[in-house]
C-alpha cells in the first residue's frame, strides 16, 4: 500500500475508515444542558464551513502556483472550483436563517466568548486574497501557530499580486509601482491598471483568455461579497442589533466589511466599458 495511507489508523481500507467517519461524527458535541435541539444544526453548519475553508485554502495555493507558471487554462479551471465552493458556502450560511430568534437564544449565551469572528481559516483566506488587516492578529494571540500562519500569509504576495505578475510575464505593461509594492499591506487600487484592463476588454484580439480570467476572478469576488451580504441578513434576522458572542458589534461589524473587494480595478473598469463616457 502506498504511503499516502501510512498515518491512517485502520486495518482495512473502506469508506468508513478512509474518511474517518466515526471520528468525524463524534466531533459534534453540544454544550447546552439539557441539549437544545437546534444546537446540532448550528455546529454542523460551522464545522462544514471550516472544512470548506480548508479546501478553499488548498485550492488557492494551487491557483497561485498556476499563475506563477503562466498556466491560464488551469487557473481558470481552479477558479471555477473555488467559485463553486464559495457559492455553496453562501447557501450554507443562509441555512442559519431557519433558526428563529427564540430558538437561537435557547443556546446562544452558552457560546460566549466563542464566535465566528474567531475563524482563523476565514481570516487566512482573506489574507491570501489581499485583505490583510493586522488588526485581527490580536484575536489569536493565545494561539501562536495561527499567528504564525497569518503572519506568513501577510508577508506573501496575495492571489492578486501573483495574478498581476503573471500578466507582466505575458507582456502586459503592469506598472512597477504595483509589482514592487509592499505586499504586507492591503492592496490599493491603481488607475493605470484600470486602463490596461479597459484596453484588453475593448480589444482583446488573441488575448480573450485574459478577459475570461478577469471574469473568473470577478465571479469569485462576487460570491464572496454575496456571502458577506447573506451573513449580514442572517445575523440581523436571528439576533437583530445585538452584539456578537465574541465581543464584536454583530451585524454592524459585518456591514462595515460588506464593501471589501479583492480585485478593485476589475470592478471600477466597468465605468469605462460598453458605452459612451463623459
Amino acid at each position: 500500500m502506498t504511503d499516502v495511507y501510512a498515518n491512517l489508523e485502520f486495518k482495512e481500507l473502506n469508506y468508513q475508515s478512509y474518511l474517518k467517519i466515526p471520528q468525524l461524527l463524534a466531533l459534534q458535541q453540544e454544550v447546552s444542558d439539557p441539549i437544545h435541539h437546534d444546537e446540532m444544526f448550528f455546529i454542523v453548519i460551522h464545522q462544514a464551513s471550516e472544512l470548506w475553508f480548508k479546501n478553499l485554502l488548498h485550492e488557492t495555493e494551487w491557483l497561485v502556483e498556476s499563475f506563477e507558471e503562466g498556466l491560464v487554462s488551469r487557473s481558470l479551471k481552479i477558479l471555477k472550483r473555488i467559485t463553486a465552493i464559495m457559492e455553496l458556502l453562501d447557501h450554507q450560511i443562509g441555512l442559519l436563517a431557519t433558526l428563529t430568534p427564540v430558538e437561537f437564544a435557547g443556546f446562544r449565551d452558552l457560546l460566549r466568548p466563542a464566535s465566528g469572528f474567531q475563524s482563523a481559516q476565514f481570516r487566512l483566506m482573506e489574507y491570501r486574497f489581499g485583505i490583510k488587516e493586522p488588526f485581527f492578529l490580536k484575536f489569536f494571540e493565545h494561539d501562536p501557530a495561527v499567528v504564525a500562519r497569518l503572519t506568513e500569509a501577510q508577508e506573501k504576495p496575495s492571489v492578486y499580486d501573483s495574478f498581476l505578475r503573471s500578466m507582466k510575464k505575458a507582456g502586459f505593461p503592469i506598472p512597477d509601482t504595483i509589482l514592487n509594492r509592499d505586499v504586507r499591506q492591503p492592496y490599493q487600487a491603481n488607475p493605470d491598471l484600470e486602463l490596461i484592463y479597459r484596453d484588453i476588454y475593448n480589444a482583446p484580439g488573441n488575448d480573450y483568455h485574459w478577459v475570461l480570467m478577469f471574469e473568473g476572478l470577478l465571479d469569485f469576488d462576487e460570491k464572496l461579497a454575496r456571502w458577506r451580504q447573506t451573513h449580514i441578513l442572517m445575523v440581523t434576522r436571528t439576533i437583530g442589533a445585538l452584539g456578537g458572542t465574541g465581543g464584536s458589534s454583530g451585524a454592524e461589524f459585518l456591514k462595515s466589511r460588506a464593501g471589501l473587494r479583492c480585485f478593485p480595478e476589475l470592478w471600477s473598469v466597468r465605468n469605462y466599458l460598453g458605452g459612451s463616457h463623459e
